[in-house]
């Protein structure tokens, strides 16, 4: 503490441990001049110790010191500071106890329980059984381009067809007349495969050409569809007015039939069930 002679103004410093609570008489080595200094009342914000937190240093009498004379430390801000280290401490603690609980589920009372609990889990989760229904829809559409291409024999087409007609019917005539549909069918079905497999690995793209695919699907049903009530129309066959309507009664059932599940599936896509798990951008 500082010290100023009440004579000569003359100043100097003293430890505040040297100075006891009654005050000490002391003489100035300048003037000669005897006065009492006594230590300054400390205020409600003021920490004294007679053992130092940093150091562990101590007076080992009633002797208290806000400022270690050892090691020089302030009491109050090594306590404050001490207190901001144990408070973060705390906090991050609870935080990641609560992280914890939230992301890891806690452990079952067997070993092998959980494991297969999870697992049933996963698979249960929607994108897993959008993802696998759709994949195996996907395969069915394979499997039957695949049964259709190798059933039309396009040699022999196209020797029936030559044989009524005067011209020669072109190769290029016959795929696309019997061949093409069943080729894009087979396509379609591999592109559809591929975003199956992409969506259960949870590529954030997969959600919109997963929905294309589905889109197309409810379009080409009915098309189809109208296709077929086309060319019956055109078949050189008597139609009356009870088959034509037993026709479009057909046609629209089967439409709906198929459409319908593929219109919900679609729009379950939108579900935040779906949304917040497909969300990783493609990675190579």
């Amino acid at each position: 503490m500082k010290i100023i002679c009440p004579n000569c103004n003359a100043s100097g410093n003293i430890p505040d441990y040297a100075v006891p609570q009654t005050g000490r008489f002391l003489t100035c080595p300048k003037c000669n001049h005897g006065f009492t200094v006594t230590k300054p009342k400390t205020t409600a914000d003021t920490y004294e110790v007679d053992v130092c937190p940093a150091c562990n240093y101590s007076t080992f009498t009633d002797e208290r010191f806000s400022t270690c004379p050892k090691c020089g430390v302030m009491v109050k801000t090594f306590l404050d500071r001490q207190k901001e280290e144990q408070q973060r401490q705390r906090d991050f603690e609870a935080l990641h106890k609560k992280h914890t609980r939230e992301i890891i589920p806690p452990p079952p009372l067997e070993e092998t329980a959980p494991e297969q609990h999870e697992s049933l889990l996963d698979h249960m989760h929607p994108v897993n059984l959008v993802g696998w229904g759709c994949a195996v829809l996907a395969l069915i559409m394979v499997g039957f381009g695949i049964a259709s291409i190798l059933d039309v024999d396009s040699a022999a087409i196209k020797a029936k067809l030559s044989e009524h007609s005067e011209e020669q019917v072109s190769s290029f005539y016959v795929f696309f007349r019997y061949s093409l549909a069943h080729w894009l069918k087979l396509l379609f079905g591999f592109t559809f495969l591929a975003t199956s497999v992409c969506f259960l690995q949870q590529r954030q793209f997969t959600l919109k050409a997963m929905s294309i695919h589905l889109r197309v699907l409810m379009a080409a049903i009915p098309a189809y569809q109208a296709a077929c009530f086309i060319i019956w129309i055109l078949q050189p066959i008597p139609h009356t007015i009870s088959g034509y309507l037993l026709e479009i009664v057909s046609m629209l059932f089967i439409s709906a039939i198929f459409c319908t599940p593929l219109f919900l599936l679609d729009r379950f896509l939108e579900n935040k069930q779906i949304v917040s798990v497909v969300t990783r951008p493609w990675q190579d």
